[in-house]
């Protein structure tokens, strides 16, 4: 059986959008989605709702109810408070629910529903800049923690507010529970948007005063650079601090996964004990000044991985790419591509099967801080994401979906030392990447649509737009994003 990773990379409601049509098109659950030229069956996922005025009041007053126990609060409390309302179905916004509890749901266990890892990186104490090297740190239903040389250990995530010391706690401490707050997560691992959520006093004549009061209290205890950071209380207090830089330090400071240009969360899925075959990875960044992705995230994790940073047996090897004007001038970021699987590249790890948002049914290339769409606009970015994933029903290329089951399949085949159809090869000449190279510079990347709506009706899709940020199938399949 294949080992199925899907990483949907961030940026936004653009790409939680777009990440939520590609995962549509892989839900069995999606009207149509398992007829011929479909991708239904690949996982399982799902959505939810909001008001206003009391809403803010809720906010406030439980981010005011964390710091009054003695937490650390910066504007990601508010912004994941906020993100609650938005992705959770839960009138309250879920005040109460944990991201350990996924682990002791009856459906996560029975492995009916989707594994959820979420990605953070590191901000070095100290530092204002994100190192290139930063710590990654994933959040899963049992643990937070990470496998990087700088901090290579794990705490159970449900007690991770508790004071711990040298890895243990005294025996005066108490064990502490609920600060993995699934919405102070999410929160997070989408830190960029802090920022975004500062302005909020300014766009919106229905921001009522006291929320604004409440939010300037918050930012004069902290400084500006400090605003973004998620303040996590850290579990690896004075423990192995040989290895440990975070060792001397009660606290962590943890922002958006992507800001050093990883922006699709590869790293947990690398983890040589998860043995991953393949890596579908969804691309919503806006890497081009046009808001297109150009590649820029894979060359930055293959950057990393040539650096010398994760030369351990614990990680699995990640194939060669090309540079960004490459991906361009070859199309590469506008249609599906393979790679790892040309005969000429093939490496010991996984397959990264790539697909950017291109502009297949609409132009989706929203600006990242845009948050606020009309239910219109909502649709059309979750349909363009549906048709990433499916080259348009398998209209662009009606033998789209048997390369894509020849890419899931090829390392399980390998493994067990069986001959791949005859199809495959002929799909493998089409989609992966031969190492061909071209680098001239381009001024503005502004691509046509890709498929030109006619008289004919298209095929409805889901409304899947909320609730499908994180998740992935607990047998053989992960799934990691950020927002």
């Amino acid at each position: 059986m294949p080992r199925i990773g899907i990483a949907l990379s961030g940026e936004g409601y653009r790409a939680m959008l777009n990440g939520a049509g590609a995962l549509a098109a892989f839900d069995d659950r999606t009207s149509g989605s398992t007829e011929p030229g479909q991708l239904g069956g690949i996982l399982q996922a799902s959505p939810a709702t909001l008001s206003i005025r009391g809403y803010y009041q809720q906010l406030q007053d439980a981010v005011e109810a964390k710091a009054n126990a003695g937490y650390n609060t910066t504007i990601t409390e508010y912004w994941g408070r906020a993100l609650s309302y938005q992705l959770f179905n839960a009138t309250d916004g879920a005040p109460a629910y944990t991201f350990s509890s996924i682990a002791t749901d009856t459906s996560f266990t029975d492995a009916t529903i989707p594994m959820p890892i979420v990605v953070a990186l590191e901000r070095p104490p100290g530092q204002i800049h994100i190192w290139e090297n930063s710590t990654v740190f994933e959040f899963n239903p049992w643990e937070m923690g990470s496998y990087d040389p700088g901090n290579p250990a794990f705490v159970s995530l449900r007690y991770v507010g508790s004071a711990f010391a040298n890895g243990t706690l005294s025996p005066e401490s108490q064990c502490i529970a609920d600060v993995d707050n699934v919405g102070f997560i999410v929160g997070t691992s989408s830190s960029p948007f802090n920022q975004a959520f500062l302005q909020i006093g300014r766009v919106s004549s229905e921001i009522p005063d006291f929320f604004i009061r409440s939010i300037n209290a918050t930012l004069a205890r902290i400084s500006e650079e400090n605003s973004y950071i998620a303040s996590w209380p850290n579990p690896f207090y004075r423990y192995r601090p040989e290895i440990n830089h975070n060792a001397n330090f009660p606290t962590l400071d943890l922002v958006d996964g992507g800001e050093d240009l990883q922006n699709i969360p590869f790293h947990p899925l690398l983890w040589s004990r998860r043995a991953i075959d393949v890596i579908l990875a969804v691309d919503s960044s806006a890497d081009t000044i046009t808001h297109w992705p150009n590649g820029t995230s894979l060359v930055a994790t293959y950057q990393r991985f040539i650096s010398g940073y994760y030369d351990t047996p614990e990680t699995e090897r990640f194939p060669p790419v090309p540079e960004q004007n490459t991906f361009v001038n070859l199309g590469l970021n506008r249609r599906p591509t393979f790679f790892g699987c040309h005969p000429d590249n093939v490496n010991p790890g996984p397959i990264i099967v790539y697909l950017p948002n291109a502009p297949y049914s609409s132009y989706s290339n929203v600006t990242t801080f845009q948050l606020e769409y009309t239910t219109e606009e909502r649709q059309a970015i979750i349909r363009n994401g549906y048709d990433v994933a499916t080259m348009a029903n398998a209209t662009v290329d009606a033998q789209w979906p048997t390369c894509l089951g020849c890419a899931i399949l090829e390392r399980s085949l390998r493994r067990t030392e069986r001959q791949a159809p005859e199809i495959c090869g002929e799909c493998f000449e089409r989609y992966c990447w031969n190492g061909t190279v071209n680098e001239t510079n381009l001024t503005t990347y502004d691509p046509s649509q890709i498929v030109v709506p006619s008289g004919g009706k298209r095929r409805g899709i889901l409304s899947v737009g909320v609730g499908l940020v994180v998740g992935g199938l607990y047998l053989g399949v992960w799934f990691v994003g950020y927002l």
